[in-house]
């Protein structure tokens, strides 16, 4: 079994030039997971996918660049021509009513029964369809997850939003991909602590945790995703890739 990632948007905190947010489709044996839904992704993933064919969504937090096109998707599957039963999402507690916070008149129970909020918590293992699917923990400001995808043996880790710690290397030890938030530089220091890694940080993450192969996403717009992985092959002699919208990869 063949496990696919396409990146939907691959831009940190705000959409950038030709970059729109984090987003990742995984599809192995016609289960298609989506991981993050953030603000323009949905237009993207449109291209290689109906909306009405989507398993589930994870959530890793609740920030803008991760969650807004959620309401996109809402509105794209709640008029679609076809029906569908209700999208598990599985998010933070709490991530319906502060999504339908701002769906005005459609009140609290906005999302029923379009989608099927099932609150995430750390060391959360369940099943879409093919897919194998663990929760984590990560440092990053509010309730933040990250998660581990597996299938046909091969797995993907994805950090989401995340400081290096050493519960992250062990969360994503062995990953045969491993989809790293690298926002920042080096030379941009001091910077924020317990939110972002440097692409010189993602690329420790990789070493440490012995994975297969590094791809680093999530870099600021105001950043060039090139320099970002010329930081990450400091500490990382494996292969690094560099996320752009729209691509593919096999795992």
């Amino acid at each position: 079994m063949s496990v696919r990632l396409t990146v939907c948007g691959s831009a940190g905190t705000h959409p950038g030039p030709g970059r729109v947010c984090s987003s990742y489709l995984v599809t192995a044996d016609g289960t298609d997971l989506l991981l993050d839904a953030g603000n323009g992704s949905l237009a993207n993933l449109q291209t290689v996918r109906d909306v009405a064919d989507l398993d589930a969504v994870v959530l890793s937090h609740l920030h803008p660049d991760h969650c807004a096109d959620m309401y996109g998707l809402y509105y794209a599957r709640r008029f679609h021509r076809r029906e569908q039963p209700p999208l598990p999402v599985h998010a933070p507690a709490g991530a319906a009513d502060r999504l339908a916070a701002l769906l005005g008149d459609d009140g609290p129970d906005a999302f029923t029964p379009w989608c099927a909020f099932v609150d995430l918590a750390a060391g959360d293992a369940f099943a879409v369809g093919g897919l194998d699917v663990t929760a984590f923990r990560v440092r990053h400001p509010g309730t933040a997850f990250g998660a581990r995808v597996a299938a046909g043996g091969r797995v993907l880790a994805y950090t989401g939003d995340a400081a290096l710690t050493a519960e992250l290397v062990a969360a994503v030890a062995g990953a045969d991909l491993l989809v790293a938030d690298a926002t920042w530089l080096e030379r941009d220091r001091p910077l924020l602590s317990g939110i972002h890694m440097t692409g010189l940080e993602a690329g420790r993450l990789a070493a440490q945790a012995r994975v297969g192969r590094l791809l680093v996403t999530h870099v600021k717009p105001s950043n060039d995703p090139a320099e970002v992985a010329a930081e990450a092959a400091r500490a990382f002699d494996g292969q690094i890739i560099v996320a752009a919208d729209r691509m593919e990869l096999t795992l």
